[in-house]
C-alpha cells in the first residue's frame, strides 16, 4: 500500500478531485493474462464435420459451492461455440436437459453423470442413448475448477481507498465425446486471471465475459486449430 504526504507532493490533491470526479464515471481498465492446455486432436476427428453439428453441451461440472455458476458459465458456452471459425453449431446446456427429458432420458443422464463423479468416465451404453435421443455424434462436457475474486488496494490518501484492484481467477476444463464410440477425444483446460482497476468498490467484473473469452480460446485454439497450449495477455 503507497502512502503519500501531501505536503511533500501538492499535485496529490488533484489527483484526489479526479478520482472522486472518476468514480461516477467511466470504464474499469482490464489486464488479463490466460493460458490453456489441451491434450493433441486425434486425426480421426473431422473437424468441419463436428462444427457442422449439432454438438450437445452437457450440464457444468462443478464443486458444490460453485454450482450456482453452471447457468452462466454454460450460456457463456454457448455464445463462444457461436463466435468461432467456423462456428460450432452447438446445443444448448439447458435445451440439451429439455430433450433428454422429453425422450425420457432423464434417469440415464443422472446416472451416467453420478457415475462420471465416482470414475471421471461417461458410461458408454448411456452416452450411446444420450446421444440417439438427441441425435448428435459428439457432445461437449465443461467443467468448472476454481472461481474467486479478491479486491487488493493499490493507494490510499488520508484513509482513502483511490485504487482497488479486483483479481479475478477463473479456471475451466472442457471434454469432447464421441458417443458413438464412447471415447473421449480430446481434452482442454483453461485459466485466466483478469486483474481489474476499480474507482467504485461496487464496480463488477464480469464473469460471463471472462468465461466466454476463455472458452473461445480453448476451443478456437486447441480444438479447432489444433494447438496444445496457448497464451494470451492484453489490457483494455
Amino acid at each position: 500500500m503507497i502512502r503519500i504526504p501531501v505536503k511533500r507532493h501538492p499535485a496529490v490533491a488533484l489527483l484526489v478531485v479526479l478520482a472522486v470526479l472518476c468514480v461516477g464515471c467511466g470504464a474499469p481498465f482490464h489486464l488479463v493474462d490466460a493460458s490453456t492446455m489441451s491434450t493433441p486432436r486425434p486425426p480421426s476427428l473431422d473437424v468441419a464435420e463436428m462444427a457442422a453439428g449439432p454438438v450437445a453441451t452437457l450440464g457444468l461440472v462443478a464443486p458444490a459451492a460453485l454450482q450456482g455458476f453452471s447457468p452462466s458459465l454454460s450460456l457463456a458456452l454457448t455464445t463462444a461455440l457461436s463466435e468461432t471459425s467456423p462456428p460450432i453449431r452447438g446445443i444448448p446446456a439447458y435445451e440439451t436437459l429439455n430433450r433428454l427429458n422429453e425422450k425420457g432420458l432423464a434417469a440415464d443422464y443422472g446416472e451416467m453423470l453420478s457415475a462420471f463423479a465416482r470414475s471421471d468416465i461417461l458410461d458408454r451404453e448411456r452416452l450411446q442413448r444420450i446421444g440417439s435421443g438427441l441425435g448428435t455424434r459428439y457432445v461437449l462436457q465443461p467443467g468448472l475448477a476454481e472461481f474467486s475474486q479478491s479486491l487488493v488496494d493499490r493507494f490510499e490518501f488520508v484513509g482513502l481507498n483511490l485504487l482497488r484492484s479486483r483479481v479475478t481467477t477463473l479456471r475451466l476444463w472442457l471434454r469432447l465425446w464421441d458417443t458413438q464410440s464412447g471415447r473421449m477425444l480430446w481434452e482442454s483446460a483453461g485459466e485466466t486471471t483478469v486483474a481489474t482497476e476499480l474507482l467504485r468498490e461496487q464496480a463488477a467484473v464480469p464473469l460471463t465475459e471472462v468465461a466466454r473469452a476463455l472458452w473461445f480460446r480453448m476451443v478456437q485454439n486447441d480444438l479447432l486449430e489444433g494447438e496444445t497450449r496457448s497464451t494470451f495477455f492484453f489490457s483494455k
